[in-house]
């Protein structure tokens, strides 16, 4: 597992992802190696994200990595959850960073899935709720042995049911965006 997140997101996605995040600030776009991102099994990217834009950004809009740096990442089967906003519009139009991470150029160097939603999408202050505590879910059962989509559908589930008041309307849209095999 790989996680990369705001500097004020840290302490949250260190307990989601299961690993030290890389923190932005002080990490920035000239400064993010994205070997890291390689030959991982998950990764997890807590980082903000503008409708339309090329680039997520960290604290302050620091800028923390580029489409063009997604470019020439190789991602092959690795499974991307974006807690981001604006991962699509909201009428399902993929931004630019998520055409990128799929690699529509080469699909083979693209992830085995990346998982996001549209437009804004809401996290609570203090605790892990929403996109953050889904992406818990997905590599808990993931790592238990599910497939995708099984891992998926029933940490959707186990939100609603375990939950439910930490399950926002933005959350609920999140879906799987997969490549041909």
């Amino acid at each position: 597992t790989f996680a990369y997140c705001s500097a004020s997101f840290g302490r949250l996605v260190r307990r989601v992802a299961g690993v030290s995040p890389a923190l932005c600030p002080p990490t920035t776009m000239a400064t993010f190696d994205t070997r890291e991102l390689e030959g991982r099994d998950f990764v997890f990217f807590k980082l903000h994200g503008l409708e339309g834009q090329p680039y997520w950004y960290g604290d302050d809009f620091a800028t923390a990595l580029s489409a063009g740096q997604l470019a020439q990442t190789d991602l092959q089967g690795a499974v991307v959850f974006v807690a981001n906003c604006w991962l699509v519009d909201d009428d399902g139009t993929p931004s630019p960073m998520l055409e990128t991470l799929m690699h529509a150029d080469n699909p083979s160097r693209g992830p085995r899935a990346v998982i996001g939603g549209p437009g804004t999408n809401y996290a609570l202050a203090n605790k892990i709720g929403g996109a953050d505590l889904l992406a818990l879910y997905v590599r808990f059962f993931l790592g238990v042995g599910f497939s995708l989509w099984s891992a998926f559908k029933w940490a959707k589930v186990r939100l609603q049911i375990v939950r439910p008041s930490y399950v926002t309307r933005d959350t609920l849209a999140f879906r799987i965006y997969a490549n041909p095999p």
